[in-house]
């Protein structure tokens, strides 16, 4: 009898084991259920998109510098690449004004500058003072950052180039060009030379 009660005792254990992982799989599967018809076809994964009405057809074009020469003279000059007057152009700084001039200078807006862009924009900026730029050649530049060799800098190719030349001017590697720095890396390509490497 103890035998037979025993068994019984396993049996129901089993028993209710079988049905603890029916019901454990009953409420994972409601759960799910539940979860699914929670969702609709709304978008989650950003704001709703903007009315057709209160998108712009384009963005706001970037004047060329050969149209506009003063859109550009300032991205030339140490006082107007220190966007928050402190006295020392950042890294950001720097690179915001060389995308900026990329911008100013492709002037076809094909997301590239030629040697043709290049030159053009040096002299709507230099005006008559072009040829005694201080400035290496547009073939030279475009030469020194145009990774891939096609004649012509992408934004990426001319903000690496900008970027390179920063980090050779900073010469005490702080991330900021003070004016000694900035006049001693200018006065290097003025000769033709880029700054020391670090």
């Amino acid at each position: 009898m103890a035998k037979l009660a025993r068994l019984a005792g396993t049996a129901c254990q089993g028993m209710l084991m079988i049905e603890a992982r029916i019901a454990a799989r009953t409420l994972v599967a409601v759960l799910a259920a539940a979860a699914l018809s929670a969702c609709d076809t709304k978008k989650e994964t950003g704001p709703d998109e903007a009315a057709p009405q209160d998108v712009p057809q384009v963005a706001t074009p970037v004047v060329p510098a050969v149209v506009d020469p003063a859109a550009a003279r300032p991205l030339e000059s140490f006082t107007g690449m220190d966007a928050d007057s402190d006295g020392v152009v950042s890294s950001a700084e720097y690179a915001k004004a060389a995308q900026t001039m990329f911008r100013l200078t492709d002037a076809d807006r094909d997301g590239s500058v030629t040697v043709a862009e290049m030159d053009a924009t040096e002299r709507a900026v230099q005006g008559s003072n072009a040829t005694q730029s201080a400035v290496p050649s547009s073939e030279k530049t475009i030469a020194m950052s145009d990774s891939d060799g096609d004649g012509e800098l992408t934004l990426a190719e001319y903000v690496g180039g900008s970027n390179g030349l920063f980090a050779k001017m900073d010469a005490n590697a702080d991330a900021r060009l003070d004016r000694a720095e900035w006049d001693a890396g200018h006065a290097l390509s003025a000769g033709g030379a880029t700054p020391p490497a670090r």
